[in-house]
């Protein structure tokens, strides 16, 4: 309350969030832990894969590749709660408040949605595999992943500061 005292003594237009949009808000930066951190995670073991001799490396990143289905659990996560807060703010509200940063935030939200789709049908053809050609192309798509990850934090930070 001394903060909000504050602020508005500052000049600055005060009013408390909903309880049910800071629960949104709250999971959707739990989404965003669990899409980057697996993101990050999987960067880390591909490094840590390379280490090792060929034979044993199929090995150690088909049992890494558990670590995805965190990554698309954050990215549900993160679509159910940040379509949820877009509603309730109002989309007009919203596309008004965010601006071109906001826009751009939601394209590459699309683009990350189907990369992380393409990774998943990558990561079954590997599975089957037991490697295979596919498993060069998830590293590559999975570095994508990350950057686009990346550049959306960067987008949704300068819509919303």
């Amino acid at each position: 309350m001394r903060v909000i005292a504050r602020a508005e003594r500052a000049g600055y237009e005060c009013r408390a969030m909903p309880i049910a949009y800071l629960i949104l808000l709250m999971a959707h930066f739990i989404g965003l832990a669990l899409g980057v951190g697996a993101s990050f995670a999987s960067f880390s073991l591909r490094k840590a894969a390379a280490e090792l001799p060929p034979e044993e490396q199929a090995k150690f990143l088909l049992r890494s590749l558990r670590v995805s289905k965190n990554g698309s659990r954050g990215l549900g996560l993160l679509l159910v709660s940040g379509l949820g807060m877009f509603f309730m703010r109002g989309p007009g509200a919203t596309l008004a408040a965010g601006g071109g940063a906001f826009h751009a935030k939601l394209t590459l939200v699309v683009i990350l949605a189907g990369l992380v789709g393409y990774s998943q049908v990558l990561g079954k053809r590997v599975r089957e595999a037991n490697g295979g050609p596919a498993l060069a192309k998830l590293a590559a798509v999975s570095n994508a992943v990350l950057l686009i990850g990346l550049a959306i934090i960067v987008c949704a930070v300068l819509a919303f500061q």
